[in-house]
């Protein structure tokens, strides 16, 4: 009997621990854009691996890109650091995985925020873009800075498109500790 209350006493323990531990996170909500091309005069994105080297089209399977997109807070495209707009920049890799359609793109980046309230800090997100589709989810899966331990989702939409350029939005949810 008295190991029988002891295991409860320690199970108790373990679920009042567990649960001031989730009462001190707090929850995070963030919308940025983030402004992805691949043409025209403002490239950056760039192909740098496939079939046909770093000439393969980015829609077909295999295809790896490296990126440094401009982020920010409206889908303006405003590059003008005084406006105000400029949340930071994304960068990473993403590869096309889908050998039928060429159109499912894995992407992991980091977001480098160079604003002022969390100028130095990142967060770490990866998933799969599946074009075609009306949103998908990544994942949130760290951060530095005033992010450390980030960890949550962020539902995806195009929010416009021409050709292989598009403007991306984040509609970002995480939990901080």
């Amino acid at each position: 009997m008295g190991a029988v209350r002891l295991l409860f006493a320690v199970m108790a323990m373990v679920v009042i621990v567990s649960l001031r531990a989730t009462a001190r996170e707090r929850e995070m909500n963030m919308v940025f854009y983030m402004h992805d091309n691949l043409n025209g005069t403002n490239v950056t994105s760039f192909t740098v691996a496939g079939f046909n080297g770093s000439s393969s089209d980015f829609g077909k399977f295999g295809t790896f890109i490296v990126m440094s997109d401009v982020v920010t807070k409206n889908p303006d495209s405003d590059s003008d650091s005084a406006s105000g707009n400029i949340v930071g920049r994304a960068q990473g890799t993403y590869v096309n995985t889908n050998m039928v359609t060429g159109l499912d793109f894995f992407m992991a980046f980091t977001l480098i925020f160079q604003n002022k309230e969390y100028n130095g800090s990142t967060l770490e997100l990866q998933g799969t873009d599946r074009f075609g589709q009306p949103q998908c989810e990544y994942a949130v899966v760290g951060g530095t800075g005033k992010f450390r331990f980030a960890r949550g989702y962020a539902v995806v939409t195009t929010e416009s498109n021409s050709g292989p350029n598009a403007v991306l939005k984040f509609n970002t949810t995480f939990l901080l500790p």
